[in-house]
């Protein structure tokens, strides 16, 4: 299917202006970057390759962890469903339920588990058309789709399964699985018809900072503002982000891709006019921070805030994974108010 001039080049700005929010070196967080006529979703199906090459492309089931770090941002009441699929030479149908649509805030706990019990890259080979059909089975009224994958399409022919149910579809595409220049282009196609985007990465090691990226759009949040640092064990880096008069809470996301090593958030400062206004300690306004955290990411939901500069500081408190220093991504903005 053919989208217009107009479509494409809407897309196109759209991610120039995501890409812009996150290079900028400074500004205040929740202020620009999101369409006036955007409506979040709140009921979204995700689709999950679990075929057989994910035991090399994704070891760590780091996959796993990208859809952690989505239930837990995503506001309470939004409906969540999921599928894996592979193929059917290896299981029978090729797509199956992880979880059925349904909020994540009371379910949370048990779609975690059910993802750890499930997502075991043993579904065989890559049939797209199960993957789509299945979901739209699970949850027909869905309002977007993240459309998950380490490889092309290699089950018969694609029959264009995603325009189905055509809704946005927010596809994550990685590994050494899709090199191809047909199956770059089939992931693209599948995000330009329906409205949604690509990101295709070459490893898995990003998989979490993009699923925050998609949680954000899909609620309608302003972009998160990026740091990557490079950190050796117990370095640690003091980052600051400006915070509008109209802020008053923040969400901060740490992502890392070995469970072997471990980060830490902290010495939460607001400043203004050269002096702190409030700080994540006693004897001063206290700042109100909610903590949650997975084996390779971490989550500071920061309330209380006013306008000012947010600074604080992101260690690296464990490297067992056995590099030298090793890629921390911390991810600022608005978040779901959770």
């Amino acid at each position: 299917m053919k989208r217009s001039w107009r479509v494409q080049m809407a897309a196109t700005m759209a991610a120039l202006l995501a890409a812009a929010a996150v290079a900028a070196p400074s500004g205040a967080a929740g202020t620009a970057g999101v369409s006036a006529g955007c409506t979040p979703k709140t009921n979204i199906e995700a689709i999950v390759d679990d075929s057989g090459s994910m035991s090399i492309t994704d070891e760590s089931r780091l996959r796993v962890q990208a859809m952690g770090l989505l239930i837990n941002t995503l506001p309470p009441k939004t409906f969540l469903g999921a599928v894996e699929f592979g193929s059917s030479g290896f299981e029978t149908p090729a797509a199956s339920t992880v979880f059925p649509p349904e909020p994540v805030g009371p379910n949370g706990v048990a779609m975690k588990t059910a993802l750890e019990a499930v997502i075991n890259a043993d579904s065989g080979a890559t049939d797209y058309n199960s993957a789509f059909a299945k979901a739209d089975a699970d949850d027909p009224t869905s309002q977007a789709r993240i459309f998950l994958t380490d490889g092309g399409h290699n089950e018969g022919a694609y029959n264009e399964a995603h325009l189905a149910h055509n809704v946005p579809t927010y596809v994550i595409g990685f590994g050494t699985g899709l090199t191809l220049e047909e199956d770059r282009a089939r992931l693209q196609k599948i995000a330009t018809d329906t409205g949604g985007q690509v990101f295709q990465l070459e490893d898995n090691t990003q998989l979490q900072p993009v699923m925050n990226k998609i949680g954000a759009a899909l609620t309608c949040q302003t972009p998160p503002r990026e740091f990557k640092d490079l950190l050796k064990q117990g370095q640690s880096k003091t980052h600051t982000i400006a915070v509008g008069a109209s802020t008053k809470t923040l969400q901060i996301a740490l992502s890392w891709a070995s469970a072997s090593d471990v980060f830490k958030l902290g010495r939460l400062k607001l400043i203004a006019k050269g002096k702190i206004i409030a700080a994540g300690r006693p004897k001063i306004a206290k700042l109100k921070v909610k903590k949650t955290s997975s084996a390779t990411f971490a989550v500071a939901k920061i309330s209380g805030l006013r306008k000012g500069t947010l600074r604080f500081s992101v260690k690296a408190a464990k490297i067992g994974s056995g590099e030298p220093k090793v890629q921390l991504t911390t991810q600022v903005g608005p978040g779901s108010g959770k």
